[in-house]
């Protein structure tokens, strides 16, 4: 619940992001047409309503999985369309309705049919303009990502509330445009040059949704550090996690409570099962983590270290390895990254999330400090704080200092490439999103280059976790800033795929990669932070793609 109020702050910045900022002549077309409060009040609460019923049916359930993704960006953009159509020439719809007999023959009923009509038609705009909205909000993100799936009953509440922040501010900018717009008695001629205006408006705003422009002006914007208000989010979302982090810090929670009980566990690897019940007595870390997260792969030198160092004074680390993607719940998977990482201490394969669940969890890696009597007195969320972290445990086990690893801070870039998932249940940055098809082999077409996007070129077939190429001519590209590029795959027998790094039009490396287990893949190591770089994947045939992630 410590989101709510964040949560009702980010409804309000919303509408200052730029992939909602040219929306609002939408949003508040009744107080620019002059009609009154009834027109924008109607397409506010239609939007409202659409952008909760959006995230509960595609975006925390799985009921519409199978629908095209076009079929939003075309919905949107077509009813914006028509809408300023409709602006454009007023007496249109009027004749053609007329002829058509679908109005009835006298003038009064004409008239209350328009308005029927007019109320359905703003409906249908607000509802539209759900999924536009529904994705412009780091706090957004979080509710859904991290929220909602371990606890309904909070994730919803915030979700009605970051609802309640957008309605409030369209609803007064709504007003405020009403008191204005009474005495420019010229805006509300329906053949006056205003709204004629405000006609083409719609529907350039309505293109540029259907054919994706929307978002490249976006994101040419945010590169540009031209027009960025959601960094004020994404600052207030850091300063809470702060808060929340010196409230756990210096060893104790503030309120330390009982550990809950490992649940519902498949597997184990390195040990017998274990309960937490049975570890009274023992300092013990339960380190939630996926083999596949770069974060956590940096993270196991350090626990590692840890366990060999302090496990005959009484501690015990449990990897609750709790899985991204689906390849990440076989045993044989897990096993062979628990090898590669040469990872002696227990681990517990928690397919279900069902420990996830229990701990309250929404991280990778997410670590939780149990003392001696079973409860938690720290936690620690992501990389780094190492050293503080083994100071801790060894305060816990009441031992003298020794020699503490150096604790490497994490080097994060904001101009950095962010992580993108390449299955089509969290697809996004795809320069190709018109052509997309999903389970069936599409031809995709070559692309102009845009900074953070991808594209496909060749045929592949998109699923829900993960791409995968028909042929060896197909080939992924993909345009990032960032020091490092890992690649989350996997295929079913051996596969050596060809992976090419451009600076522009110069060619930097090539290098050829085995790709056989599923697991994280060092695609480049570049000397420095580089811009606007390019990679090229080619030969790829049977090999099963999920995520890229950077690093600085």
């Amino acid at each position: 619940m410590e989101y709510i109020p964040l949560s009702f702050i980010a409804g309000m910045l919303t509408i200052l992001a730029p992939c909602v900022f040219t929306l609002l002549p939408v949003i508040l077309g009744g107080s620019l047409a002059g009609t009154g409060w009834k027109k924008s009040a109607t397409i506010i609460i239609s939007l409202a309503l659409s952008v909760f019923f959006f995230t509960l049916l595609l975006k925390a359930s799985t009921l519409l999985i199978n629908v095209d993704p076009n079929f939003w960006k075309y919905l949107s953009g077509g009813l914006l369309i028509a809408f300023g159509l409709s602006t454009l020439f007023p007496r249109v719809w009027s004749t053609l309705t007329f002829k058509l007999n679908i109005t009835s023959k006298s003038d009064k009923l004409l008239d209350t049919g328009s308005q029927k009509k007019s109320f359905l038609g703003d409906i249908l705009v607000g509802a539209a303009l759900g999924p536009v909205f529904s994705s412009c909000s780091p706090t957004y993100a979080i509710i859904v990502a991290t929220i909602l799936p371990q606890d309904p009953v909070s994730g919803v509440i915030n979700l009605i509330v970051y609802i309640l922040g957008l309605t409030l501010v369209l609803s007064l900018i709504s007003i405020f445009g009403q008191r204005i717009i009474k005495n420019i008695k010229w805006a509300v001629n329906p053949d006056g040059l205003f709204k004629k205006t405000l006609g083409v408006l719609f529907i350039i705003i309505g293109l540029s949704i259907f054919t994706g422009f929307d978002k490249r002006f976006e994101t040419f914007l945010l590169d540009n550090g031209l027009f960025d208000p959601t960094q004020i989010e994404i600052n207030l979302l850091e300063k809470e996690e702060e808060s929340q982090k010196d409230n756990l810090i210096n060893l104790n929670v503030r309120n330390p409570y009982k550990a809950p009980e490992i649940r519902d566990i498949t597997d184990w690897i390195n040990t017998e099962p274990l309960k937490i019940s049975e570890l009274k007595g023992k300092v013990v870390l339960v380190d939630f983590w996926t083999y596949s997260c770069i974060n956590c792969i940096r993270t196991f030198p350090y626990l590692s270290s840890w366990y060999e160092k302090y496990k005959n004074d009484g501690f015990v680390v449990i990897g609750m390895h709790s899985p991204e993607f689906a390849f990440e719940k076989v045993k044989s998977n897990v096993e062979n990254a628990v090898k590669e990482q040469n990872i002696k201490y227990p681990i517990a394969l928690d397919n279900n999330f069902s420990t996830w669940r229990a701990y309250e969890n929404q991280y990778w890696p997410a670590g939780y400090f149990i003392d001696r009597n079973g409860n938690i007195v720290h936690t620690h969320f992501g990389e780094g704080d190492y050293e503080e972290n083994e100071k801790i445990i060894q305060q816990l086990l009441l031992i003298e200092e020794r020699e503490i690893a150096p604790d490497i801070k994490s080097s994060y870039n904001r101009n950095q490439t962010q992580e993108t998932y390449l299955g089509y249940s969290r697809i996004k940055n795809l320069l190709n999103i018109g052509e997309l098809e999903t389970e069936k082999v599409k031809l995709y077409t070559k692309q102009e280059y845009l900074q953070n996007y991808w594209s496909l070129m060749g045929d592949f077939i998109v699923s829900q976790e993960y791409l995968k190429s028909q042929n060896d001519t197909g080939m992924l590209i993909m345009n990032f800033n960032a020091k490092e590029v890992y690649l989350v795959m996997g295929a079913d027998t051996e596969k050596l795929i060809n992976v090419k790094v451009f600076n522009k039009d110069t060619e930097v490396s090539s290098e050829n990669i085995m790709v056989f287990n599923y697991g994280l893949y060092t695609l480049v190591k570049l000397p420095v932070f580089s811009v606007d770089y390019r990679l090229e994947i080619t030969n790829t045939k049977g090999v099963k793609m999920h995520a890229f992630t950077f690093g600085s």
